[in-house]
């Protein structure tokens, strides 16, 4: 039998908070994986460079190269993702039998252009992956038209080629393929779920409309796994990792409220002796108390310890008019309280320093924290300083109150989103907003030999 042709999925490094102990899978290109190994024309590799460094990438070539039809990059806006794909792609580049490189992810879908500039970047894939991917490797095999894959952009010797738009929507997403990583790796211990927590991404795109947001931008319609799958996903993760918890890092968890019941009752059911946390929009609780009423009970139940809530402000002029979180100063309060009521930990994030934001404002934002801090259990709580995304509503907003966005792509490679990024911010807005962080960590454990 011939050996199948290659495809290599790779997930640059990110550059973390000092400490950070809490990364997850490269689950984009989890998914597109499963579709590629659905579709069973090409074998695919991952490579993280969370778990591995320059050296090992030049290894990892060496060994793969020689049978690889490409090498799809995925970077993101910020965390120096820009940064290491860019040394991963010149790495690629000086080996002969280097095949071609394409880049997608939310960075390209929002400054394509700027991207495909760059001499390292042969193709460009904009929109959802699981759709472009399978669509792009086919072309590369002779199998279809370069100019029929859905959101590609290409330079060749006969000029641009532009395929056709890619659909927002995709299929819903199926079981991963773990296969293709060490789970052990990515087990963390935190100490509000289990000393063996696993982070897990169920589900793609959001509903709601905050103007600072990537996913507003991407226009990716809101896809999941569903509970049933889900269910046996998580299942086989404790069975065969001995999983004790799950983070689940969705945009928010809880869009599709049904799912959630469903998936916390099929817990209780079978007796799954994990602890879980989310994400959650706070309308989220005001529309559970008509469609599931009992849905914090119950989910604390099922072993929910955490939900993870962006808040984002204190001030309901910031609120309404900024951010359009479609909920008010007081509306937060009383969420807050019913999470803390039920005995789950309320995670909240906060930022600070939005385009237009007054002092009285920001100051509105600290005054909620403090009154946050004041439930049982002591909420967490982690301020971030604003961060204008290409694409955004607030990105047009940041850049007419002075803000100047990098011009070309390599240049965002330094792009910090942990800094000061805007004239109106500087170290004494990130060192206030640090004060105010206060979050429930496990010790940093060193590696022993």
């Amino acid at each position: 039998m011939a050996t199948k042709q290659l495809v290599i999925l790779a997930y640059p490094k990110i550059d973390h908070e000092k400490d950070y102990v809490y990364f997850w899978m490269p689950f984009s290109l989890l998914s597109i994986a499963k579709m590629l190994l659905d579709e069973g024309n090409t074998e695919v590799l991952l490579f993280d460079g969370n778990q591995s460094d320059e050296a090992e990438w030049e290894r990892f070539l060496d060994r793969h190269l020689d049978r690889a039809i490409c090498i799809g990059l995925s970077v993101m806006t910020g965390g120096g993702q820009i940064a290491h794909a860019l040394n991963m792609a010149a790495i690629a580049k000086s080996r002969r039998s280097c095949p071609p490189l394409v880049f997608g992810g939310p960075h390209v879908n929002v400054l394509p252009d700027q991207t495909l500039a760059h001499p390292l970047v042969d193709f460009i894939l904009i929109g959802p992956g699981q759709t472009s991917m399978p669509a792009f490797v086919a072309a590369l095999q002779g199998r279809r038209a370069l100019s029929n894959v859905p959101g590609l952009k290409a330079k060749t010797l006969g000029g641009l080629v532009v395929g056709p738009e890619n659909p927002a929507r995709t299929r819903d997403l199926g079981a991963y393929p773990w296969h293709l990583l060490d789970v052990e790796k990515y087990v963390r211990d935190d100490p509000v779920v289990s000393p063996r927590t696993l982070n897990y991404v169920s589900s793609q795109g959001c509903v709601y409309k905050c103007r600072f947001c990537y996913e507003l931008t991407y226009k990716r319609k809101y896809s999941r796994i569903g509970a049933d799958v889900l269910l046996s996903d998580v299942t086989e993760l404790v069975e065969n990792f001995g999983i004790g918890g799950i983070k689940f890092y969705d945009a928010d968890w809880f869009i599709d409220i049904h799912r959630a019941a469903t998936f916390a009752r099929g817990l209780i059911d079978q007796r799954m002796n994990i602890r879980w946390a989310a994400s959650i929009n706070p309308n989220d609780i005001v529309k559970a108390r008509r469609l599931e009423p009992e849905l914090l009970p119950l989910i604390r139940d099922s072993g929910c310890s955490r939900l993870l809530m962006g808040v984002e402000s204190g001030s309901d002029r910031i609120l309404a008019e900024v951010v359009e979180k479609e909920i008010t100063r007081d509306g937060i309060i009383e969420v807050a309280k019913q999470i803390a009521d039920h005995g789950i930990l309320g995670s909240y994030t906060f930022i600070v320093g939005f385009p237009g934001e007054s002092p009285r404002e920001q100051a509105e934002t600290y005054d909620l924290i403090e009154r946050l801090w004041k439930l049982t259990p002591t909420p967490e709580t982690r301020v971030h300083v604003f961060a204008p995304y290409p694409g955004t509503p607030l990105f047009d907003a940041a850049i007419s109150h002075g803000f100047k966005p990098p011009v070309s792509f390599e240049k965002w490679a330094t792009y910090d989103y942990y800094d000061s990024l805007t004239p109106w911010t500087d170290s004494t807005t990130v060192r206030k907003a640090r004060a105010y962080t206060r979050m429930k960590l496990a010790p940093v454990r060193m590696e022993t030999a």
